[in-house]
């Protein structure tokens, strides 16, 4: 479970190099609510499931202080590989996002790449407690979550490169409507020059949330909460959803 995060973490920016592309538009996006959301002014900000840093880095080169915090110490290794390689000061700890001891010490906290699936129904409540404390008076929890039906279940196909190295990847999604598991599969193969194949099978268990279940589940804890659509006010048709929530 969760190879993605492990063996393939030196894999993972060339997996996801398209939804890396988006990322600058995204803090775009989230800077706006910033400015309109917070009732502070956001100048420290914990990365929650932070990964390779992607989006921590981002934030970052735009001038704030910056600690990344996951669960994998692989994902941690790339990411501090790739900010010495820049320059940037961002401290990256290994450790979980339900146990984390921070008190009223960031102005806000976010969480990409759909990461908060990954907690339930019971989880997620512990998840909200541990933002909540670490965040400060006015700070802002900002967690993006997909759409659970867009893109349908069959299998996408595509092809990325590292090096000499050719990735196949193939993605389809099971889904369970009656429990709101989605059970998330990926097939990465790696390719080498020689001809010779490596081949990892990822199969993780998410759970789907719509945004009004985000929204009561989220109102629970903060005072005031909201969702977005991807990058503007909610829409019927939004692929993409972004939970906005004040302490």
């Amino acid at each position: 479970m969760h190879e993605l995060y492990t063996v393939l973490a030196e894999y993972y920016d060339t997996i996801y190099r398209r939804r890396a592309e988006r990322v600058r538009d995204e803090i775009d996006f989230m800077e706006e609510l910033f400015r309109k959301e917070a009732e502070r002014e956001v100048k420290k900000i914990l990365d929650l499931a932070c990964g390779t840093g992607i989006p921590t880095l981002e934030l970052a080169r735009r001038g704030y202080n910056v600690v990344g915090l996951d669960l994998h110490e692989e994902m941690l290794t790339v990411a501090r590989r790739k900010a010495e390689r820049e320059g940037l000061s961002v401290e990256f700890i290994q450790g979980d996002a339900l146990e984390s001891d921070f008190e009223e010490e960031f102005d806000a906290i976010t969480m990409f790449f759909s990461s908060i699936t990954y907690f339930d129904d019971s989880t997620i409540h512990e998840l909200f407690n541990s933002v909540k404390r670490g965040l400060k008076p006015g700070g802002l929890f900002i967690a993006d979550f997909p759409c659970w039906h867009y893109g349908g279940s069959s299998p996408v196909v595509w092809d990325e490169r590292k090096g000499d190295e050719r990735l196949i990847i193939t993605d389809w999604r099971e889904v369970e409507p009656a429990f709101q598991k989605l059970r998330f599969k990926r097939l990465v193969q790696i390719v080498k020059p020689d001809g010779s194949v490596r081949a990892f099978m990822v199969d993780d268990e998410l759970n789907i949330y719509t945004p009004r279940e985000m929204r009561l589940l989220a109102g629970k804890h903060f005072r005031k909460v909201k969702i977005y659509g991807d990058g503007h006010e909610l829409r019927p048709n939004d692929r993409r959803y972004w939970l906005v929530a004040v302490k």
